[in-house]
């Protein structure tokens, strides 16, 4: 069976065989956590339910996980069929490709979030996720396949050989959407740091707070696959290491550092396991975040810095958006009012995770 540093590496393999093995149990038992983490999230937000656009996103995101997981485990024995190799690579391909275009969408609906910008209804929205999550995959699939013939699926394991630059088909995307997270990773970073300290927090607050940011965003942009630049260009074998323990575990990483410290998941979670809460309540919670938790997020309250003089309209308008803020930051409070000795949450106030 192939390891994660399989899937990366181009033809510059430095590992011995005994790394390989290594690797190869540590890929094996990275999916197996990795896999109860990923249908504990989907059990959590199916059973709440939290129907904002970003969970959206993360319910795709978490089955392209499954199913390339899977794909990956299950691809053992297959090289001793042609077909079966040639299928299991396709499959193993298209989906660890859709698991990087869901980081891709999930970060570009973090974009639009910081901006403020939405631009089409709620319906149109989930179409164009789904277009981005599963279709450029299938299209670079296709393609390949097509174009590389018999060679596709042909080397030892059930993988894209690495001769004519085949592998480039996993490896080139990747990294390209690596690129353009790692990008609005770093705006968000420093946004949350601008913010802080416009606020004069200490020092500890600040630094505790890029941690946190860092925690809940690094696996649902699946920034670790950066890691695989090690294994591409075969060098630093610690880092390979991490590379495979950590894209391993993804799912649970996600569970843990984003589903987890969710906010309004874990109140929404509270109320639920409440037995007194009665229907009203509980469809009242229901109604109130399926209109999408993202809308209050902190970074999007930011002002942007002026680009020059703002007039008396821009200023009105400005206003009214404020209180549009206010007003909905108050509706949000009195429907995650929970009583405080039934369930009390130590919920961080500056938090990324509603995003």
């Amino acid at each position: 069976m192939a390891s994660y540093t399989f899937l990366m590496d181009v033809g510059n393999a430095t590992l011995t065989e005994s790394e390989v093995a290594s690797m190869v149990k540590l890929s094996v038992t990275g999916s197996g956590f990795s896999l109860v983490g990923t249908m504990l999230s989907l059990c959590l937000i199916c059973f709440l339910p939290v129907t904002s656009d970003g969970m959206f996103i993360l319910i795709n995101l978490n089955i392209s996980l499954i199913g390339a997981q899977l794909a990956l485990i299950g691809a053992e024995n297959s090289f001793e069929s042609r077909l079966v190799c040639r299928t299991a690579t396709a499959v193993i391909h298209y989906f660890f490709l859709t698991l990087q275009f869901c980081s891709l969408s999930f970060g570009l609906h973090l974009l639009s979030k910081l901006r403020s910008v939405t631009i089409l209804e709620r319906f149109h929205r989930r179409v164009v996720v789904l277009a981005v999550c599963w279709v450029p995959a299938m299209v670079v699939v296709g393609l390949t396949a097509t174009l590389r013939g018999d060679s596709y699926g042909s080397g030892s394991l059930c993988w894209l050989t690495p001769e004519q630059g085949t592998r480039w088909a996993f490896v080139g995307p990747t990294l390209a959407i690596q690129l353009v997270n790692l990008s609005i990773f770093g705006l968000i970073m420093a946004t949350r740091f601008a913010m802080d300290v416009k606020r004069d927090y200490k020092l500890r607050r600040v630094l505790k707070n890029q941690l946190l940011t860092a925690v809940s965003l690094v696996p649902v942009l699946g920034l670790m696959w950066t890691l695989g630049l090690a294994t591409t260009f075969g060098v630093a074998k610690s880092v390979q290491y991490m590379f495979v323990a950590f894209c391993s575990t993804q799912g649970m990483c996600i569970f843990l550092g984003h589903v987890m410290t969710n906010g309004h998941v874990r109140k929404l979670l509270c109320v639920k396991m409440k037995p007194e809460n009665d229907n009203e309540e509980e469809a009242s919670m229901t109604n109130g975040i399926s209109n999408d938790v993202t809308n209050v997020s902190q970074i999007s309250e930011m002002v942007e810095l002026p680009r020059g003089g703002v007039s008396s309209g821009e200023k009105d308008k400005e206003k009214q958006r404020s209180q549009s803020i206010a007003d909905t930051q108050v509706t949000s409070r009195n429907l995650l009012n929970v009583p405080e000795g039934k369930c009390r949450l130590r919920t961080p106030r500056h938090s990324l995770n509603k995003i």
